[in-house]
């Protein structure tokens, strides 16, 4: 470029001193040539040329000399105006001039640098931003405002279904896609759509209707976007479906809430609604009625048939129970076999009546089993109304389950209204439930022994162990007491353990004491059978007593026998083979087929007293015993009947072939002084 050794001051002042001194050079030159010519007309020739020269060398230096001095500027003009064709060191204005050219140069290159790294780190955003947006699974927008749209992230399709197209041809379909019953979330964001308040970063969760009519969960989150004055610009925010992830919340709140087998409310649910509901009845003055309803017998079922076909019938008596229900009453699995109802608005309790009825009524007809067997339920049912029974969740539960238990102690099914007596008998049998472990380590609990009687000899054969209880501040405690509590806490093991050793150190001590040799007969529960070292349980107790095996004899319930059938017939050989004696206990009462007997190694089967007890009145019970000594003899098995309290009875056991007998006829259960004396004037007597 020019002027590259002075600066642009001095070229201007050097240019014009040239223009102000050429004509005045020119002249001065005439004047110089005027002077040695001595004809006029030649001297005024020569001075009009070098006028003429003077002033046209001026003139050619006063045009030529100004494009010389703007061409830098020129030059850089033309640069500036190409820069968008430019790219990379191209873009910088390439000079060597000092000065303010120079300076002006170097200016704009810095300028020019500052723009190029600006940009670049404008594009690298917007390229970041772009690729975030096209790849985000979030509906990201931008909206002016007066509520067009900047900017929408292609995941709007995947989400609404609209495509970007629509959204911008049609601002107003953002809000036309929310669904009618969460329009209220959002309500006055139209009146604040210019303000920067309208979006305030806050998180909604609400449902659109997608283009196909589907219904979604959004969770929108919008800001409102502002300049550096504050100045409103629009909002930005961005949509995410969370369908999903409502779903899945629904379905653990449904898991957390109701029972996972029969699908009903579970018992946290319950006591939630049984709160709110006992308030607004106690407010309102109206009844409300709270019912418990347990299926009886339900562990003889599922020991019997097994679990699977238990839960199979929970789930059908669920069905049938639902179907009772009114709008407002609520049902719910309680826990194992037990359902409880809430009744809500009831006028009077004989509306409770009428529902225990039905509930009743709905198990008359046989449920049918995956096998194809019929099953016959019954139930118990307790009842407490609000606020007469209760008025909190708390109360009122536990009125209700006091009265189907004392339902199930009067005969089961039935029903029964808590009567405040209940709570002095539930509170008896929880000092019971508790005394038990003490009561046995304290020597109070003890053995009786009721004498079994051969019919062919007419001579005692044997004897059953039972166990008492003498409680230390409650006095004597029946077995009938004490053997469900001791069933439904798990004692019964300990305190079947215990019978199982005691009984075999007695008869022992007998036989040491030159008593004749008798079977003793022990019953074994169900949960202790169960137990994986039962076996060796009774190993142990012939083995410390020293009792021969023979002279053991457990008896075992047929349901027992067939929950598990090959463990049962597993143990059943193994104590077999070691000489212990097995017997069959309340036979006919159970749930099973009779062809199972073939395949346990039994010794005899002994006929439940509930069939004794009628024999000489009742056809069926009659009938019963007669085929029950029948099938036992054909399998080769002796047949002993309990109970029996009357000549006419022992007459027709003895007629029908019964074997053996034990019963108040023959003897009441007897300490163990008052045994031995039995059994030495028996044979005193035979003598």
């Amino acid at each position: 470029m020019l002027f590259r050794q002075r600066s642009l001051r001095a070229r201007i002042a050097l240019a014009v001193s040239a223009l102000s001194l050429l004509p005045a050079l020119m002249l001065a030159m005439g004047i110089l040539v005027c002077v040695r010519q001595p004809d006029p007309a030649q001297r005024t020739l020569i001075m009009l040329v070098m006028a003429l020269t003077g002033l046209a060398s001026a003139t050619a230096a006063a045009w030529i000399l100004p494009r010389l001095l703007i061409r830098p500027l020129r030059l850089l003009t033309d640069h500036i105006e190409h820069l968008p064709d430019k790219q990379g060191a191209d873009r910088l204005v390439a000079s060597e001039a000092n000065g303010e050219i120079g300076r002006l140069v170097a200016a704009i290159n810095t300028m020019l640098t500052g723009l190029d790294q600006r940009s670049e780190a404008i594009q690298k955003r917007e390229q970041r931003y772009r690729i975030v947006s096209e790849f985000s699974n979030d509906f990201i927008y931008w909206r002016r405002p007066d509520g067009t749209f900047e900017f929408i992230s292609p995941a709007c399709l995947e989400i609404t279904g609209y495509t970007v197209e629509a959204f911008f041809a049609q601002p107003g379909l953002m809000d036309e896609i929310i669904h009618p019953d969460d329009r209220h979330l959002l309500k006055g964001m139209a009146e604040e759509e210019n303000s920067p308040y309208a979006c305030n970063g806050n998180e909604i969760e609400y449902r659109i209707t997608t283009r196909d009519g589907s219904t979604r969960w959004i969770r929108r989150n919008c800001r409102p976007i502002l300049d550096e004055q504050g100045v409103y610009l629009g909002r930005r925010g961005s949509l995410s479906d969370i369908t999903d992830k409502k779903m899945l919340a629904e379905q653990v709140s449904h898991l957390v809430l109701h029972d996972m087998l029969t699908g009903l409310p579970n018992r946290t649910l319950f006591v939630d609604r049984l709160t709110v509901t006992a308030l607004h009845t106690v407010h309102e003055q109206e009844l409300m009625a709270v019912i418990f309803f347990g299926l009886d017998r339900f562990k003889l079922i599922n020991d019997t048939l097994g679990h699977e076909t238990g839960d199979q019938l929970l789930i059908m008596t669920a069905e049938r129970l639902r179907r009772l229900l009114h709008a407002d009453d609520t049902l719910c699995r309680f826990g194992g076999d037990v359902f409880a109802f809430i009744l809500v608005g009831r006028e009077s309790k004989h509306e409770a009546v009428t529902m225990a009825y039905r509930i009743l009524a709905c198990l008359s007809e046989p449920f049918e089993a995956n096998n194809g067997q019929q099953v016959l339920l019954t139930g118990s049912i307790g009842i407490a109304l609000c606020p007469t029974d209760g008025k909190d969740a708390e109360t009122l539960l536990k009125n209700a389950e006091t009265a189907m238990y004392e339902a199930k102690r009067g005969g089961k099914n039935s029903f029964r209204f808590y009567a405040s007596d209940m709570n002095a008998q539930a509170s008896e049998m929880l000092t019971l439930d508790n005394s038990m472990p003490s009561g046995l380590a304290n020597g109070d609990f003890y053995l009786h022994f009721q004498p079994q009687l051969n019919l062919t000899s007419n001579t005692v054969v044997g004897m059953e162990a039972l166990a008492r209880w003498r409680h230390p501040n409650l006095g004597f405690i029946g077995p009938d007491r004490f053997i469900p509590l001791a069933e439904e806490s798990g004692f019964i093991i300990k305190l079947g353990e215990w019978i199982l050793r005691t009984a075999c150190f007695q008869n022992a001590a007998w036989l040491k004491a030159g008593m004749p040799a008798l079977r003793i007969a022990v019953n074994i529960s169900g949960r202790q059978f169960d137990e994986p070292d039962f076996v060796d349980q009774v190993a142990s107790a012939l083995a410390d007593s020293e009792l021969p095996p023979e002279l053991l004899e457990l008896e075992l319930t047929e349901s027992m026998l067939v929950s598990d059938g090959r463990q049962s017939l597993q143990r059943l050989r193994i104590l077999k083979e070691m000489g212990v004696q097995l017997a069959i206990d309340d036979f006919g009462t159970g749930y099973s087929s009779l062809s199972y007997l073939k395949h346990f190694p039994l010794d005899r089967l002994k006929i439940d007293k509930s069939f004794v007890k009628d024999i000489l009145t009742d056809p069926d019970d009659a009938a019963i015993t007669d085929a029950i000594i029948a099938m036992a003899h054909s399998l080769k098995l002796q047949v002993i009947a309990e109970g029996v309290e009357t000549l006419d009875q022992l007459a027709f056991l003895e007629d029908r072939g019964c074997d053996e007998m034990q019963g108040y006829y023959l003897s009441k259960p007897l300490s163990e002084r008052d045994l031995v004396s039995f059994i030495k004037a028996r044979l005193n007597n035979s003598h």
